[in-house]
């Protein structure tokens, strides 16, 4: 029974609450939650529980870029430092593309030395980015693969830009709205939001509140709170071809290995444009991973399988919520089963 595996896990993980959802073949299976969305208040978590989803945020944010993309507004080979105001020399020959497929070279800043000291301030955006403006690239663009926050935060920066919205309307008129997605938006720790989940983190095995994260550092990166009742309703959306053009999201969920090329046999996965597609004995496979104080997240679309898993829950560090994913898969479709658990996504994707 899944139930069984999933409450096997929390108790494991230590997790006080989770919601899964499970889409076959465009039409949702489960979507149920697990444990407490509030530990202190004994709230049940539903498939309503609103989380913060960290980096699954990235694939809303690279949706929106390809709509730009698709108009011809922007392309893919623009450099970022077009849509910039005065950017650092170095960044210059970083193209859009790159930075979609974490080839920027640019340091993210969630790498930066300070970075835990200002986490919990509001800072702005030139401020933040000021973390790593100065240094030079780690590599040249295109040559290798690292996983880049700055780069996320930068298309942000584009994206109002070239359209003249902020990112928060931009995503809400662009994706939200359109999907009845009620639940979704940014995150803003001063508003009232129904049915939010409180967030934990373990120490010394312990349950503890999580400290306060600023919004500032995540925008859109990662700064995004949704449920998995919504993210079903991404989830239909992207197996219609709603937002984009099938073009499009095949693109999105194609390897784009770097110039050293090796990811794909080396870490058995390598970057799409905004997702990351992972090497399953030739099955099409794309997802990301969330992480942030508090919360962790996965949305895992196992294509030709046609399933796609969805997991929210309210402690971070947990170690691989894919690989909780690829179980939960292989409760409905035996053959996912059977595929050798593959290594993990970046550590802070």
């Amino acid at each position: 029974m899944v139930d069984d595996y999933i409450q096997m896990m929390m108790v494991k993980e230590q997790i006080p609450g989770l919601s899964v959802a499970v889409v076959q073949n465009g039409k949702p299976v489960l979507m149920k939650g697990y444990g407490f969305s509030n530990v202190e208040h004994s709230v049940p978590a539903t498939a309503q529980t609103v989380y913060e989803i960290a980096s699954v945020g990235k694939t809303f944010t690279a949706t929106v870029t390809m709509m730009l993309v698709e108009e011809g507004s922007i392309s893919l080979d623009d450099a970022i430092t077009d849509y910039l105001d005065d950017p650092p020399e170095a960044w210059h020959p970083v193209l859009i593309k790159h930075i979609l497929s974490h080839q920027s070279g640019i340091l993210s800043y969630t790498d930066a030395e300070n970075y835990w000291d200002i986490a919990r301030l509001d800072l702005s955006k030139a401020e933040i980015l000021g973390l790593i403006s100065d240094l030079p690239l780690k590599f040249q663009p295109g040559q290798f693969s690292a996983y880049d926050n700055t780069g996320y935060y930068l298309l942000g920066l584009m994206l109002e830009k070239v359209t003249g919205q902020s990112y928060e309307k931009l995503i809400q008129d662009r994706i939200f709205a359109p999907l009845d997605m009620k639940a979704t938006r940014m995150n803003d720790p001063s508003q009232i939001v129904l049915h939010r989940a409180a967030g934990y983190r373990l120490r010394n095995q312990f349950l503890h509140n999580k400290p306060y994260y600023s919004p500032s550092v995540t925008y859109a990166a990662g700064g995004q709170l949704s449920s998995i009742e919504d993210m079903v309703k991404w989830e239909k959306a992207l197996c219609k071809g709603t937002l984009l053009s099938q073009s499009s999201l095949n693109q999105m969920w194609t390897p784009h290995p770097s110039a050293q090329g090796n990811e794909w046999e080396k870490l058995k996965y390598a970057a799409g444009l905004g997702w990351f597609v992972l090497n399953y004995d030739g099955c099409r496979v794309v997802g990301h991973n969330g992480s942030i104080l508090g919360f962790a997240s996965n949305i895992t679309r196992f294509i030709d399988a046609n399933i796609t898993i969805i997991l929210f829950c309210n402690l971070d560090k947990i170690a691989r919520p894919d690989a909780i994913a690829k179980e939960i898969a292989g409760y409905y479709c035996p053959s996912l089963a059977q595929l050798a658990l593959q290594p993990p996504l970046e550590p802070h994707s």
